[in-house]
């Protein structure tokens, strides 16, 4: 069996394209002063602009254009929100002992464990300081998230450790803590900052569009594991949970995965139909639509 992610070409608006690359411009000016010493320094900017998507930062930008906001004032909101993900990841790497992250080797592997501990915890206070000037609701917004990725991240460990497959349900609610909630955020973030009564709706397309990333990541992930003979068999992982509790075949459970990607980003879609975020949405969101 095949899986493909759509090809579909992104056209964002140039403002945002021009936003994203301050957002980048920002991210690359980070000096050592910022990180108060060399050490820090190094190993926390390490990650940044290597192979990123830069989903979340323009999801940030986006959201911006939808509550009627210039993208280019929300630039620091966005490139904190890179550096939350980033400091998230060098910490999921360590738990998780993932050896290599976007080409190259995770920093924990690089670094030492110690360091990179210490690097993700000042990528995470840098963000908060970039977002402080965002005011208060934002901030509680993004911080709210950042502590749901800790909640999904301990469940997802906690399952690991006990070599347990959560059932559907159970992989759901750690989707949805561990990358869904911080993509709701990052979307609604300019319209919760604008008091613009968009912002739920932003929020709530978010959190589906989160669900399809996780989804297709672990598709992607089990059929390069099976390809390699290297499964992590206690790893949360939805084909694998409903192979488990669904008893389902292997090629039965990756069609059911592909179509409950693709449902959650319809329903993403559908929460904005009849706005301004529907058109730039529709063509991001084609980014990770499935097929077989």
């Amino acid at each position: 069996m095949h899986v493909s992610v759509s090809r579909h070409r992104v056209s964002l608006p140039v403002d945002i394209r021009r936003s994203l690359r301050m957002v980048s411009s920002r991210l690359r000016s980070l000096k050592v002063s910022d990180f108060v010493n060399r050490d820090l320094f190094l190993p926390s900017v390490y990650l940044l602009n290597r192979n990123s998507k830069m989903l979340r930062p323009a999801l940030v930008l986006m959201g911006a254009k939808v509550a009627g906001r210039k993208a280019s004032d929300f630039v620091d909101l966005a490139a904190a929100a890179e550096l939350m993900h980033t400091s998230s990841l060098i910490h999921d790497d360590m738990i998780d002992g993932d050896a290599t992250r976007r080409g190259v080797s995770a920093v924990h592997v690089k670094f030492g464990d110690a360091i990179a501990l210490l690097a993700g915890d000042a990528l995470l206070s840098k963000a908060i300081s970039l977002a402080s000037k965002y005011g208060e609701h934002t901030l509680k917004s993004m911080t709210k998230a950042s502590l749901d990725m800790c909640a999904g991240e301990i469940l997802d460990y906690e399952y690991q450790k006990s070599g347990r497959i959560p059932n559907p349900e159970e992989y759901m609610m750690i989707a949805s803590l561990k990358s869904a909630s911080f993509i709701g955020a990052c979307w609604s973030a300019a319209a919760i900052h604008s008091n613009n009564g968009i912002s739920s709706k932003l929020y709530a397309s978010g959190i589906d569009l989160g669900m399809a990333f996780q989804i297709r990541d672990d598709v992607m992930d089990f059929i390069r594991e099976a390809r390699s003979g290297s499964m992590k068999s206690v790893a949360p992982n939805i084909v694998s949970s409903m192979q488990r509790h669904n008893g389902l075949s292997k090629n039965e459970a990756l069609l059911k995965s592909v179509q409950f990607n693709n449902k959650y980003i319809d329903r993403s879609e559908s929460r904005l139909r009849h706005s301004s975020a529907h058109m730039i949405f529709s063509n991001y969101a084609e980014l990770i639509r499935m097929s077989l």
